[in-house]
């Protein structure tokens, strides 16, 4: 659905259709980046491989740290380009039993840390030399929806758009005003909003799991 359907859609449900309206676009989209947000903070609904800015991060020799993008939720998956390997996600404290004075090695990172400053990806050791961090991120939109762009579509899944409807209506209703505020609706589009959201977790875990294990194609060592 396009930001035009959503909002179409919307009105409809609020029975707000004639101008003025009682909830103006903006308000409107307020709500749906709210509620977008939300779902992806909720349910990890959006998964990013390949955007440059937000997937592949420059290293530089002797430079243990390095900021994130505001957008990523969470990390998936960190792959040292030059090996193809897989690092490994530890803490500081875990760091600091093992090593003591981890900030002073250099080498090939074998791990990483999200707790050293926030915002930031720490590796360890620091890499020893230039390369390449690809990343696979649980992310919020690359762009907020806005009424400058009509026809523009979120990027959650279509299966979704009933679901972020009925948060748009959850925060709709419980605008102040003898003609908005109405506490019931609000409560009633909560619950299917909730409802949802719990769809969307079913269908990350049925999408996550695997129907072998490498044990049943590789044998039990």
């Amino acid at each position: 659905m396009t930001l035009t359907e959503i909002l179409a859609t919307t009105r409809t449900m609020l029975d707000d259709t004639a101008k003025p309206y009682l909830w103006p676009d903006e308000e409107l989209v307020v709500c749906l980046n709210d509620r977008l947000n939300a779902m992806c903070a909720e349910t990890l609904c959006i998964t990013d491989s390949i955007t440059p800015q937000i997937c592949h991060i420059t290293l530089t020799k002797g430079t243990a740290s390095y900021a994130l993008d505001s957008r990523v939720i969470a990390i998936k998956r960190a792959v040292l380009q030059s090996t193809g390997t897989p690092l490994f996600k530890t803490t500081q404290d875990s760091l600091l039993r093992w090593y003591g004075l981890w900030q002073n090695f250099e080498g090939t990172p074998a791990y990483y840390m999200l707790d050293v400053q926030s915002g930031y990806i720490t590796l360890h050791p620091a890499p020893a030399g230039s390369d390449t961090l690809n990343l696979i991120v649980y992310r919020f939109p690359l762009n907020e929806m806005s009424t400058s762009v009509p026809y523009a579509e979120p990027e959650i899944p279509r299966r979704y758009n009933r679901t972020l409807i009925n948060g748009i209506l959850a925060l709709a209703y419980e605008k102040s005003g003898s003609d908005t505020l109405q506490q019931g609706s609000a409560k009633t589009y909560r619950e299917l909003w909730q409802k949802g959201l719990d769809e969307c977790r079913r269908d990350a875990l049925i999408n996550g799991s695997a129907s072998y294990s490498l044990n049943d194609l590789m044998g039990v060592v």
